[in-house]
């Protein structure tokens, strides 16, 4: 499928899914994709390589929670990988100040050069944990962000009694996506009744073709926090 190809089937999708993909949008996705199916040749990027299952995949499953997430702010990305759901949430949502975490050094090493690409303004790539995120030297790790978002890494209390409660601001939200019928983890609403952090709400949408609804769970950090 080529450059042109992949994008006139990218705004396709996204908006009979009703969302409102500009063409400049589209083409900086599609230069994402295109520099990750290149670097995917030697670093083990994702296992979705057909053209199709990414725009579906990678790139809707990104794309369509942002109905409900903030659209401006600063926002962070944990366990990004290639860049998923960090990078597709910036290029729809400009006014988000977007730090992408990754903890493998080969993955930083493409975002360095994804970003050099894409060019976008307050979008950034950090190596590290979110373990010890609020310990890293770096300024961007001093801020209270409105946005933290996590997808394909597994839910641990941890991240939100642990991170979420020291560095969202008062009012943030967690935003974390969960696999096909998945319920509200237990682990996590049960560690909560001496944090700041407070379930919000969970929402599904559907990705063509999938059998069964992608879900959005969402915590918010209680207003009166410090």
């Amino acid at each position: 499928m080529t450059p042109e190809v992949f994008e006139r089937e990218l705004l396709r999708l996204a908006e009979a899914a009703g969302l409102q993909l500009s063409e400049e949008q589209a083409e900086l996705c599609c230069q994402h994709i295109a520099l990750m199916l290149e670097w995917n040749r030697r670093v083990n990027l994702t296992r979705i390589t057909d053209p199709y299952e990414i725009c579906v995949k990678h790139l809707l499953d990104s794309l369509l929670p942002a109905q409900w997430l903030p659209r401006e702010g600063l926002a962070l990305d944990i366990g990004t990988g290639p860049g998923f759901p960090g990078v597709p949430l910036k290029i729809l949502c400009p006014d988000l100040t977007t730090v992408l975490l990754e903890a493998n050094h080969k993955k930083v090493a493409f975002l360095k050069v994804l970003l050099s690409r894409l060019r976008l303004k307050d979008l950034h790539a950090l190596q590290g944990k979110w373990e010890t995120f609020p310990e890293k030297p770096d300024p961007l790790c001093r801020k209270q962000y409105t946005l933290i978002t996590m997808r394909a890494v597994k839910l641990q209390p941890e991240h939100l009694t642990e991170l979420a409660s020291r560095i969202l601001a008062p009012g943030g939200v967690f935003a974390w996506w969960a696999g096909p019928g998945e319920n509200l983890p237990t682990v996590a609403a049960s560690s909560l009744q001496d944090a700041s952090m407070v379930f919000h709400a969970n929402f599904s949408y559907a990705l063509p073709g999938a059998s069964r609804p992608r879900q959005l769970f969402l915590w918010k950090k209680a207003p009166q926090s410090l």
